[in-house]
């Protein structure tokens, strides 16, 4: 066998296993370290970071990933560009929504002061109406019509499902197992299980597929257990918090419950120095990047593809 032919055995799955990775990116305005939103707006992790820093390492892993707008993104004419180029190689566009920054009552990121759990935070009508807006602000900027919904926060319940279906949405991933968010106002995840699944919609025909960030459990083995009830000490398939070891670990857990569909999650602002409170420094972005390389490509071995269609 010559180098070149041991290289590619190498790159093939262990054995037959079959499953898919969902690379999902909110894709936001720009942020500092403690998520203030800054004036005036600026969108570098668009602009920049998709293009230059993400594409070249969705080329190189084969990844078609699916990109959670947020309404801020959509109205500034670069991101758009930028993300019309993305949809022509293979990228996926969700709806993300930051109900603060969309009508009734949308103001600029710069004025809100708190983030909100769009599902506790508003009525079910004004829900609804804001995810409707975002919608239709999509299919003007982008030219598609998006049926994929992640809530900002994570933050949807059985009565967002209901709208999501009303307004022709086919999935959602906005759901975090294990994982409640009652103490902060949110909605209670915790019971919601891993892969992808039926979430039955009262009073509808037609369900939503529900594709959950994929989260198991507390880090850290048993010491975990003595850990407080903070997302930062769940097992996500995340590079904003997970070494490479960790993500690995949990996509082989997930191989072996047979869970055919994992979802990977970031923001777009992660991939940028001081534009978020996990990359600080270029030594850290590279550590990032560095991490969610190995993750994307241990996936793969392994038997996941991320050519999502």
């Amino acid at each position: 066998m010559t180098l070149y032919e041991r290289k590619q055995e190498k790159r093939k799955p262990e054995d037959s296993f079959r499953g898919n990775l969902y690379v999902t990116v909110d894709t936001e305005i720009d942020a500092d370290i403690h998520w203030v939103k800054g004036h005036p707006e600026s969108f570098s992790s668009v602009i920049y970071g998709i293009p230059q820093i993400l594409r070249p390492l969705w080329n190189s892993n084969r990844i078609n990933p699916i990109y959670f707008v947020s309404p801020e993104v959509l109205k500034n004419s670069r991101c758009c560009n930028v993300l019309k180029e993305e949809i022509r190689q293979g990228a996926i566009i969700g709806a993300h929504l930051h109900a603060e920054y969309i009508d009734p009552d949308g103001k600029s990121p710069c004025e809100v002061e708190r983030q909100a759990f769009p599902c506790t935070e508003y009525s079910t009508e004004i829900e609804r109406e804001k995810i409707q807006n975002l919608r239709e602000l999509i299919i003007e900027k982008l030219g598609i019509e998006p049926v994929w919904y992640r809530a900002a926060r994570f933050g949807a319940d059985e009565d967002t499902m209901v709208s999501l279906v009303d307004l022709g949405f086919l999935y959602d991933s906005s759901y975090t197992p294990c994982i409640s968010w009652k103490s902060k106002g949110g909605p209670d995840h915790s019971a919601v299980p891993n892969g992808r699944h039926i979430v039955s919609v009262p009073d509808k025909k037609k369900p939503i597929i529900e594709y959950p960030v994929t989260i198991m459990g507390k880090r850290w083995g048993l010491f975990g257990k003595f850990l407080p009830d903070n997302w930062l000490f769940y097992q996500w398939l995340r590079p904003t918090h997970m070494t490479y070891i960790e993500q690995r670990r949990l996509l082989d857990l997930a191989k072996n419950k047979e869970i055919k569909d994992v979802v990977m999650m970031f923001h777009s602002v992660e991939i940028m120095i001081n534009k978020s409170p996990y990359v600080r420094n270029r030594i850290m972005l590279q550590y990032y990047l560095w991490r969610l390389d190995r993750t994307l490509k241990y996936a793969d071995r392994i038997g996941y593809s991320g050519r999502i269609k």
